[in-house]
């Protein structure tokens, strides 16, 4: 077996086993504090993913710049997008007693 296949072959294994833990961590039952915890495998899947099989250092200074800026635009999105429903306030409406409101008639139906 050449080094690349063996390299190549070590990676898959990882990838299966790392998500073979991510499949595992989703089925306990853990409080939210602990939901970066269960992203650690998932990153470690997109490094080993863009280290091996896209061969980002290997590639020219431009490459690796863009892998880069491409990351930090990622997080900056997802930052972004995280902090809207963090920030939003519940404004509770009052309704109107189920029971009264079921017996009168309401607009476009018929009168019984």
């Amino acid at each position: 077996m050449t080094q690349r296949l063996r390299q190549l072959l070590l990676t898959w294994v990882l990838l299966v086993v790392l998500l073979a833990i991510e499949i595992g961590i989703s089925f306990l039952p853990l409080d939210r504090s602990a939901r970066p915890v269960v992203l650690l495998p998932a990153v470690l899947m997109a490094g080993l993913v863009g280290v091996v099989f896209m061969e980002v250092g290997r590639g020219p200074e431009i490459v690796r710049l863009f892998a880069v800026a491409s990351l930090l635009w990622l997080t900056i999105l997802l930052g972004m997008g995280s902090l809207d429903p963090m920030t939003r306030a519940m404004h509770y409406v009052r309704t109107q007693n189920t029971l009264a409101s079921s017996t009168e008639q309401q607009p476009g139906t018929a009168a019984p």
